[in-house]
Order: structure tokens, then C-alpha cells, then sequence
């Protein structure tokens, strides 16, 4: 259950995010440094957040660099993106179309990692496509 309480919680947090981003991007702040000042709060809160935990940094190379590799491609790439189509576009049109990603997590989880994509899986698949489209229509 504190799974689930976690998880919704999180839910909640991203989803206030968009608008504080949108609010901040309504301006002159191009959307290169807004990811440069969000990955530098998210560093020092993680930083602070470390040394109050006193956690060790000691982990398998190969496994920091996957992380890292992930920072780049989510922290750096994907934020990009979205804080572009954040500066041009509506809250209520991007928001829910970025958090369509497990979409893709499960489509490359299948593909790449050879993990199970059941009929269940495959239904909610669908129902995040058709509900993408509906939104990208909504537009016009």
C-alpha cells in the first residue's frame, strides 16, 4: 500500500510541474536554460539530500554510466523537448501527450528486453494511443 500512496503522490507532483514550468517559460527564458536551472535545483537538492543521508557514491561503473546515460537522455533530450513544446503549446495538450511515455517504456521493454506484453498491456497501449490522438485532434 505505501507503494501506491508513493505513487500517486509522485502523480501529483508531476503533475504541478507543467505549470510551474509553463509559468516560467511564458516570459524571455528560452527552454535550454530552463533545463540548465532545473537540473541545477534538482543537483543540489540531491546533493544536500546525500550528505544529510550520508550516502555512499561506491557503485558498479557500468551502472552509473547507464544512469547517466538515462540523465542525458531524459534530463537533457526529453526535457528539451518538452519545455519546447511547452513554450509554443497548452499546458493541457502537452502535458498528457509527454505522459505517454510508458507507452514507449513498455513497446522497448518488449522489444529490447525481451519482457512480456500481454493482452492487458497491449489494451492500456491502446487506450494511451487513442488518447493521444483525441488530444493532438483537439487542437485543430
Amino acid at each position: 500500500m505505501k507503494e501506491v500512496f508513493l505513487a500517486l503522490l509522485s502523480a501529483l507532483v508531476w503533475g504541478t510541474a507543467p505549470l510551474i514550468f509553463k509559468l516560467g517559460l511564458r516570459g524571455e527564458v528560452p527552454p535550454l536554460v530552463g533545463i540548465f536551472f532545473h537540473n541545477l535545483a534538482a543537483v543540489l537538492c540531491a546533493s544536500v539530500s546525500l550528505l544529510m543521508l550520508r550516502e555512499s557514491l561506491q557503485y558498479p561503473v557500468r551502472d552509473i554510466a547507464l544512469i547517466s546515460f538515462g540523465g542525458f537522455v531524459s534530463g537533457f533530450l526529453g526535457l528539451l523537448l518538452y519545455y519546447k513544446a511547452l513554450k509554443v503549446g497548452e499546458v493541457s495538450v502537452v502535458a498528457p501527450i509527454a505522459a505517454s511515455s510508458p507507452l514507449w517504456a513498455s513497446l522497448f521493454a518488449f522489444l529490447l528486453l525481451g519482457e512480456n506484453f500481454s493482452l492487458s498491456k497491449l489494451v492500456g497501449t491502446i487506450l494511451i494511443v487513442s488518447g493521444v490522438v483525441i488530444l493532438s485532434l483537439s487542437k485543430q
